[in-house]
């Protein structure tokens, strides 16, 4: 690791050399104002868009041009790629886990952060996760269903903000602002592999753009991606091992994303905007190979195929009233379907069986409606509103065939006493208000009450501060209340399958086999926070970044460990073993982000760009709410939360731009952790990945670029001291399915783009 970060000490080392010796009367006025323009987010101010370095809570920005030069293609590998203490881990052979990756940012759970698209509510996944993976128990946005050329910036609140946006916004805010005026159309052709030569991918991206009158536009951007399966998978020692491998690694997927984003600007200063998101995907991975039987004397590999599909619709109006308001008001519907097919496997119950089974559908349907007011009063911004919202989950069976008895091999199908139709709604009412008390200080309070209909009403606050001691330096505090209504899923979902005769499964809080443990009807998690930082601008070249942060969080939601009832109960019930949801535990993280940026301009056209992003988080449960979990018996849980992420991360990306050429070299430091089998915590080193982006302008709207993503081929160490023929260093997964980068390998690609 220090040989790979000699270089990188060098190149900072040059950087200082070349900006002593450059001369102020080489920059041109054109370089000059873009040196001055900063990057501003509308994330967390409801009083228009503020410079993140000014902002109140910690905020980042990511643009469309920092995007293209790294070589990806889906919106969770830019985050992963760019911020610090954000992980998304590649799985496999985790049944629905391996199509919709889950994400986190500063360890916390999945569902802790909220998704915007232009300041919208984002409707989350059908999909509960419920292995033994990051974001176990969780639902969350897919961010891998928003087309990557359509997106014009990025924004990150890192901050607590239920105040202010309502239900899961405890780690943070991502709000995606699409791409509106000003563009030009864009064709974008992508290719690459493995080094092993296996995970092919090819994508086309084209991006449309029409002007309409008065600073009106509709945008169109269609994305076509295919993705090969790598495979990574050790030697299956079992003694009747099958024939066919299990597949470890990223999956096979077909990706087909759409997005159309318009304002018709009206003569009365009405603009009325629409927003349109549509994302069809065919996901395959593989279960565990069944060993060789007198049946199936080869054995067999059963294949899991997700379908999944994702619309989105937003249509509203904003404007400006004769008596100085802004109002807005918008509907937002959205959809996600997963179907689930199992082929290439058999149920061991039937006779004939057949080798292909439709197991089961899950939808999530969100709608939401808002009103929105805003003013300056003299010094004063008061914003309020008003928010309605419906959500609809739903749990559809499988054919018989695939849950009778055993089921189907790999993946049981949804049983008719799985199926569920649940629906809640949401009303909401908000005030923010910002004031510029003095020159120097400026403060911001965020009120918000929220009744749901299928728990009780909360209300949230929170009170930002902000003091300039001189116009370079600032001074940021925020502390704020928040909460997580417990998602649908987490409530009404249920799976179960038998085995020797007796069911065992996930089953939903209000099943009287789960309240045999103590299971009580799901409330909110409630949270607290508190930042504390500075900013500090040396000039339009430097700036730096440190902040604290501390997040409590009462009552949350953890699927239980599986618990054995008593045999009289089984005689009873039919049930051998159960888990559940609960409000089991309090957590509470904590650590600091440190960022630092530098921008200089060389020679005419020559500039060059770092950033370096440190970020420490630790995580740890402090309490227990009930007397059914413990740290003993639910260490495996405890351990992912506490350790299976790294509390360490650091991010730097440096940019050199001469003449046509563009240069990004990118290097990200993951810290140690570590993954629990049969209650033995095993380490995972940390490590250093390289990222590398050639681009050469060959004409003024032509470029080609050659890159590699983990240039170096990095992979995790396998697992230490542990010999199993399933999990172990020679077993058939050699590696952490936690590994916050997989283990698929270096990825080596080019890139084609052409503006017209």
């Amino acid at each position: 690791m220090k040989n790979r970060l000699l270089p990188f000490g060098a190149l900072l080392f040059s950087i200082s050399l070349l900006h002593a010796q450059e001369n102020i009367e080489d920059i041109s006025l054109s370089d000059m104002l873009d040196l001055e323009t900063e990057l501003t987010a509308d994330v967390g101010s409801r009083s228009g868009a503020v410079s993140s370095l000014d902002s109140l809570s910690p905020t980042d920005v990511i643009t469309d041009k920092e995007i293209q030069y790294t070589g990806l293609t889906s919106l969770t590998d830019v985050l992963r790629y760019f911020v610090a203490g954000f992980n998304a881990p590649e799985t496999s052979v985790a049944d629905g886990s391996d199509h919709v990756r889950a994400f986190t940012l500063r360890g916390m759970s999945p569902d802790q952060i909220l998704v915007l698209i232009n300041g919208k509510r984002v409707h989350t996944s059908a999909l509960l996760h419920v292995n033994g993976t990051i974001g176990r128990g969780s639902s969350h946005v897919d961010l891998d269903t928003i087309a990557l050329d359509s997106i014009e910036k990025i924004e990150i609140l890192r901050d607590g903000a239920a105040a202010q946006y309502g239900s899961d916004a405890i780690s943070g805010v991502i709000n995606i602002i699409l791409k509106g005026a000003g563009h030009n159309n864009k064709f974008t052709l992508h290719g690459g592999e493995r080094q092993k030569g296996d995970g092919e991918q090819l994508s086309s991206s084209l991006f449309l753009t029409q002007d309409l009158p008065y600073d009106g536009f509709m945008n169109a951007t269609l994305q076509v991606k295919k993705q090969n399966k790598t495979q990574r998978a050790g030697e299956d020692r079992r003694k009747n091992a099958s024939i066919y491998k299990t597949h470890v690694g990223i999956p096979d997927a077909t990706n087909i994303l759409a997005l159309l984003n318009s304002d018709i600007e009206l003569q009365n200063a009405t603009t009325l905007y629409s927003v349109l998101t549509f994302n069809y995907r065919e996901s395959e991975a593989s279960t565990f190979s069944r060993e060789k039987t007198p049946n199936y004397p080869n054995g067999f590999l059963p294949m899991l195929q997700a379908t999944i599909t994702d619309t989105g619709m937003t249509l509203g109006a904003k404007g400006l009233l004769e008596n100085g308001y802004n109002w807005d008001i918008s509907n937002t519907l959205g959809y996600n379907q997963i179907k689930y097919t199992m082929y290439d496997t058999y149920n061991y119950d039937l006779n004939p069986s057949p080798n292909t089974f439709y197991n089961g559908t899950l939808s999530f349907l969100q709608n939401t409606t808002n009103i929105d007011l805003e003013k300056k009063y003299g010094n004063t911004n008061v914003a309020f509103g008003l928010e309605h919202r419906y959500e609809h989950y739903i749990i559809k069976p499988g054919d018989p065939s695939s849950y009778y008895e055993s089921g189907s091999q790999g993946f049981s199908g949804y049983r008719e006493e799985n199926s569920v139709d649940a629906s809640r709604n949401s009303e909401a009412l908000y005030l923010d208000i910002k004031n510029q008390t003095t020159a120097k200080l400026l403060i911001q309070a965020a009120l918000r009450y929220e009744h749901y209909s299928d728990f009780k009403a909360t209300t949230t606050a929170k009170l930002a501060v902000g003091y300039s001691l001189t116009k370079q330096l600032l001074f940021r505090s925020s502390v704020s209340t928040g909460f997580r209504a417990p998602s649908l899923s987490q409530s009404h979902y249920s799976h179960t399958s038998t085995f020797n005769g007796l069911i065992e499964g996930t089953f939903k809080p209000s099943d009287a086999v789960a309240q045999l443990f103590g299971a009580k009807p799901l409330k909110a998690e409630k949270s607290k926070h508190f930042t504390l930082g500075t900013v500090y601008q040396y000039n339009n070249e430097h700036s730096l970044s440190i902040d604290y942060f501390y997040t409590y969080i009462a009552d949350r939601i953890i699927l239980s460990n599986e618990y054995t009832l008593t045999p009289q109960q089984q005689n009873i019930y039919g049930v051998n073993k159960a888990r559940f949801f609960s409000n089991a535990v309090n957590t509470k993280t904590y650590g600091i982000d440190i960022k630092y940026n530098y921008e200089h301009q060389l020679q005419k056209s020559n500039k060059l760009t770092f950033s370096l992003w440190y970020n420490y988080s630790k995580n740890k449960v402090v309490g227990f709410n009930d007397s059914t979990t413990t740290r003993e018996n639910s260490f495996e849980q405890i351990d992912r939360m506490e350790n299976g992420q790294p509390k360490t991360n650091i991010k730097s990306v440096l940019r050199y731009y001469y003449k046509h050429y563009t240069t990004t070299f990118n290097t990200s430091y993951i810290g140690s952790y570590r993954e629990v089998v049969n209650d033995v915590a095993y380490n995972f080193k940390a490590q250093v990945y390289n990222d590398i982006d050639i681009a050469y302008d060959f004409k003024k709207n032509m470029q080609i670029a050659l890159g590699a993503l983990n240039m170096f081929n990095t992979v995790p160490n396998k697992w230490d001291g542990l010999d199993g023929y399933t999990y172990g260093y020679n077993g058939i997964k050699p590696y952490s399915r936690y590994s916050p980068y997989g283990y698929s390998g270096a990825y080596y690609y080019i890139r084609y783009n052409y503006s017209f």
